[in-house]
């Protein structure tokens, strides 16, 4: 297995500054940088050898999503700690150890918050959430807080060597319905021209309240929800070695 401090973590040359409406670039902010562990392509194809460990993603945000070594779980980032969610259900705290295949992360700090207090589905959701966007080639971090009365959510068996590509392994994803639960959704959304960094569009991984159920968001009905949302303009890939 692959580890390494975040000290000695080689950033590639890959910095995006996204441009706003105006053209112009935004200026570096550190706390408005998105990390993102992987490629999106080599992933895609199989690639779930470890990147980083999870001490080392806490190093670099509060909000992430993404997989474990050996895709071994779902992974959820909120408030700067880390969960694993694994296709039997079972949700922990892995230890600072656990390697990490593909992730993105933040540091949170949302300036812009929308409150929903109507039965919405998670089009809708989506939708105003999009709508909110100011522009469309952004990447923006959000995350959505309150009580669901249905959520469907899925984990994903762990790989072996050689590993299968991602489509493969989706086919036999284990399915979680939910009722009546309060909790948290953190994702992220890419705009169109990033597609192949990352995934376009939105991607989302769920955790109840309680920290007992979770998982990578595939629907809802969201009753009462505060949706808090972060533009993001800066954009670090992290490689191995």
């Amino acid at each position: 297995m692959m580890h390494c401090s975040i000290t000695s973590l080689i950033l590639t040359g890959i910095v995006i500054l996204c441009l706003a409406g105006g053209g112009a670039a935004q200026p570096e902010d550190p706390s408005a940088t998105i990390y993102q562990v992987s490629s999106w392509g080599p992933f895609e194809e199989g690639d779930y050898t470890e990147v980083m460990s999870v001490d080392d993603l806490k190093e670099l945000g509060t909000l992430g999503i993404g997989g474990y070594e050996d895709l071994n779980g779902e992974l959820l980032e909120l408030d700067g700690e880390v969960w694993q969610i694994t296709h039997d259900r079972v949700v922990s705290q892995p230890s600072g150890d656990t390697g990490v295949c593909f992730a993105t992360t933040v540091r949170f700090d949302p300036s812009l918050t929308l409150p929903c207090n109507e039965t919405t589905s998670r089009d809708d959701l989506f939708a105003m959430i999009n709508q909110s966007f100011p522009d469309h080639d952004t990447i923006y971090a959000y995350r959505i807080d309150g009580d669901f009365s249905r959520v469907e959510v899925r984990s994903i068996p762990p790989q072996t060597q050689p590993y299968p590509p991602l489509p493969d392994v989706i086919a036999r994803q284990t399915i979680f319905p939910l009722s009546g639960v309060s909790g948290s959704v953190g994702g992220f959304w890419f705009p169109d021209w990033m597609q192949g960094v990352n995934a376009a569009g939105f991607h989302s991984h769920f955790l109840t309240s309680g920290h007992d159920a979770g998982g990578h968001l595939l629907n809802c009905t969201a009753e009462n929800v505060t949706i808090s949302i972060q533009p993001i303009h800066r954009f670090a890939m992290v490689l191995p070695d």
